[in-house]
C-alpha cells in the first residue's frame, strides 16, 4: 500500500512539474511584461510605433480572416460530402484530401513562387505564349497584367491549402458522431441532403465552425514561413524584424505581449465555444450513403480534388521540376549532398525525439486526471493545453529571456564548455516544442482515456491490481490507437515546425524546414526544393499511415 502511494505521490508531483515546465514560455511572457512595462508604455506614446503596430495589426487581421474564411467554407462541404455520399474513386479522393498535410504553407509559397512570379518559368512560358498569339509586342509588356504573387490574399490561400485537412478529418468525424441521430431522423422524415445540411446541420454547427474559424486563426497568427517570405508586415514577422534584425528590445517585447493576449483570447474562445469538436477519437459511426453517379459524381470528384490538386500535386510537380534541374546542372555539390543527408537525419531525430518527450508528459498527465478525485488536475490540464495558441516565436523569445535570467544566477564556470553550449538551446528547444505540441498528445489520449468505463479500473481492483499496474497492464493497451495517432500528429507538426527551430537550436543544427529557408531566403528556389522534396518525403508515408489508422475501424 505504501509503494502504492509513494507511486502515485510520484505521479502527481511529476504531473505539477511538468505543467510548471509546460508554462514556462507563459511564464517568461510575465516575466517580460514586468521588466519591459515601463518601455512598453513609453512606446505606445510615440505615433511611429502605434502606427506600425496597426500595420502589423490590420494585416495579421486580414490574413487570418481571409484564410479562416477559405478554409472553413471549403472543408465544412468536402467533410460533409465525404461522410455522406458514396461515389466511384471515393478511397482514392479521401487520399487527396489529407496529403496537403504533407506540405507546410511556407514550402507552398517556395513552390508557387518560383514557378508563378513574373519570373518564374510558368509565368516565362505564359508570357511568351501570349507575346506568340500576338496579344503582346513584348515580354516585358506582360509584366502589367500578372497578378502578384507575393500577396497577402495569395498567402491566405496557401495557408488554406495547408490547413483544409485537419478541418476535414475532426469535421467529417463530427458529423459521423455527434449529428447522426438528428441526420437519420431528418431521412426517415423525407428530407433531402441538401435540405438535411442547410437546415439542420449549419445551424447546429454555427459555434463549431466559429471555433473551428478561430483555431485557423490561431494558425495564422503563428505563422512565420510564409509571411516572411512573401515580405508580408504581420505581428510574427514584426516581432522577428524587430528582435533579430533592429535588436529593438522594446517593440519586441510589445509585438510578443501582443501576440500572445490574442493567442490566448482566440484559445479561450476556442474552448469555450465547442471544447470536443477537436478531440480526435477512434469512435466513429456509419450511416447510410447516398450514391452518386454520372456527371454530379463527376463534378463532385473535382470539387473534392481541389485541395489535393493545389495544396500537394501541383507543388509537388514543380519541386520535383526543380530538384531534378539542380542534379542535372550539377549546383548541388557532393558537400550540399552530405548537407542534407545531415538535416534529414537530424529532422527524424528531433521530432522522434520530441515525440516520445510529448507523449510521455501526456500520459503522465492523464493518469494523474484518472485517478484524481477531483476535478483540478482535469482544469489545470486543459488550461495547459492552451499553450498551443502562443506562437513559436513568441516561445523562443521567452524562453531566451528566461534563460538570460537563469544564467545570471548560475556561477560563471558552470556556463564555460561544448557541452553547455550544446546542451542548453536543446533543452530550450525541446521545451518549446513540449509547451506548444502537449495540446495535440493531451487531447487525444484525454479524449480516449475518458471513454474508457471506470469498471474495468474497479475489477483489476479486485483482482489486486494498484492503479500503477491497471494503467500499464490495462490501460496502455487499450490505448494504443490513440497513442499511435497521437505520436503521429505531434511528429507530423514537428517535422514542420520552423520558428522555434530556427531562434533556438544550436548553431551547427540544421533541420530541413531551415535548411528550405535559408534557400529560399537567398533567392535560391532551386536549392530550397531539394529539402523541401526531402520534408515530404519523410511526412507523405506519415500522412497515409495516420488516414489508415483514422479510418481502419470504419
Amino acid at each position: 500500500m505504501n509503494a502504492t502511494r509513494r507511486k502515485h505521490s510520484f505521479a502527481t508531483t511529476s504531473f505539477v512539474l511538468l505543467g510548471l515546465l509546460i508554462s514556462t514560455p507563459t511564464i517568461g511572457i510575465f516575466v517580460i511584461t514586468l521588466s519591459s512595462g515601463e518601455d512598453i508604455l513609453l512606446s505606445l506614446q510615440g505615433e511611429v510605433a502605434v502606427s506600425q503596430l496597426l500595420i502589423y495589426l490590420k494585416n495579421t487581421v486580414i490574413l487570418c480572416i481571409s484564410t479562416a474564411l477559405l478554409s472553413v467554407s471549403y472543408s465544412i462541404p468536402v467533410a460533409w460530402c465525404l461522410a455522406f455520399y458514396s461515389f466511384r474513386g471515393k478511397w482514392l479522393i479521401e487520399i487527396l484530401v489529407i496529403l496537403p498535410m504533407a506540405m507546410p504553407a511556407y514550402i507552398l509559397a517556395y513552390a508557387y513562387t518560383d514557378a508563378l512570379d513574373y519570373s518564374g518559368w510558368v509565368a516565362t512560358l505564359i508570357s511568351e505564349y501570349l507575346v506568340h498569339l500576338g496579344l503582346f509586342n513584348d515580354v516585358r509588356d506582360t509584366k502589367y497584367i500578372w497578378p502578384e504573387i507575393r500577396s497577402i490574399y495569395f498567402a491566405s490561400f496557401l495557408l488554406a491549402m495547408s490547413f483544409s485537412p485537419y478541418l476535414v478529418l475532426i469535421t467529417r468525424r463530427a458529423f459521423q458522431g455527434n449529428y447522426l441521430s438528428l441526420i437519420d431522423a431528418a431521412k426517415t422524415m423525407g428530407a433531402t441532403s441538401k435540405t438535411i445540411f442547410f437546415s439542420i446541420i449549419l445551424p447546429l454547427t454555427r459555434p463549431a465552425i466559429l471555433a473551428a474559424s478561430l483555431l485557423v486563426a490561431m494558425e495564422c497568427l503563428s505563422d512565420f514561413g510564409t509571411v516572411y517570405y512573401f515580405s508580408i508586415q504581420t505581428l510574427s514577422t514584426g516581432l522577428y524584424k524587430a528582435w533579430l534584425g533592429y535588436g529593438d528590445m522594446t517593440m519586441t517585447s510589445l509585438l510578443a505581449i501582443f501576440i500572445f493576449m490574442i493567442a490566448i483570447s482566440l484559445a479561450l474562445g476556442d474552448r469555450f465555444l465547442k471544447p470536443e469538436y477537436y478531440r480526435i477519437t477512434l469512435n466513429r459511426s456509419k450511416s447510410d450513403e447516398v450514391q452518386v453517379v454520372g456527371v454530379k459524381s463527376f463534378l463532385l470528384v473535382i470539387f473534392l480534388s481541389m485541395s489535393g490538386l493545389f495544396g500537394f500535386l501541383v507543388p509537388l510537380i514543380f519541386l520535383l521540376k526543380r530538384s531534378i534541374e539542380e542534379f542535372n546542372f550539377i549546383s548541388f555539390e557532393l558537400f550540399g549532398f552530405h548537407s542534407l543527408i545531415k538535416s534529414f537525419t537530424t529532422t527524424i531525430i528531433l521530432a522522434t525525439t520530441a515525440t516520445m518527450i510529448i507523449l510521455i508528459t501526456s500520459l503522465v498527465t492523464v493518469y494523474v486526471i484518472r485517478n484524481s478525485s477531483n476535478k483540478i488536475a482535469d482544469s489545470f490540464a486543459q488550461i495547459l493545453t492552451s499553450n498551443y495558441a502562443v506562437a513559436g516565436l513568441v516561445s523562443a523569445l521567452a524562453l531566451l529571456t528566461l534563460a538570460g535570467y537563469i544564467t545570471k544566477i548560475l556561477p560563471g564556470y558552470a556556463l564555460i564548455g561544448e557541452k553547455v553550449a550544446f546542451l542548453l538551446p536543446m533543452i530550450l528547444l525541446f521545451v518549446a516544442y513540449l509547451s506548444r505540441y502537449f495540446a495535440v498528445g493531451h487531447s487525444t489520449l484525454d479524449a480516449s482515456f475518458k471513454s474508457i468505463t471506470k469498471n474495468i479500473d474497479y475489477s483489476s481492483s479486485t483482482l489486486g491490481l494498484n492503479p500503477v499496474n491497471t494503467f500499464f497492464r490495462l490501460h496502455i493497451p487499450l490505448l494504443k490507437p490513440s497513442i499511435i495517432i497521437a505520436g503521429t500528429l505531434i511528429f507530423l507538426d514537428i517535422v514542420k515546425e520552423l520558428p522555434a527551430t530556427l531562434v533556438l537550436r544550436p548553431l551547427d543544427i540544421e533541420t530541413l524546414a531551415i535548411s528550405a529557408y535559408s534557400f529560399a531566403t537567398d533567392e535560391e528556389l532551386g536549392l530550397a526544393a531539394i529539402p523541401s522534396l526531402a520534408m515530404v518525403a519523410i511526412v507523405v508515408p506519415i500522412v497515409l499511415f495516420l488516414r489508415k489508422q483514422l479510418y481502419s475501424n470504419g
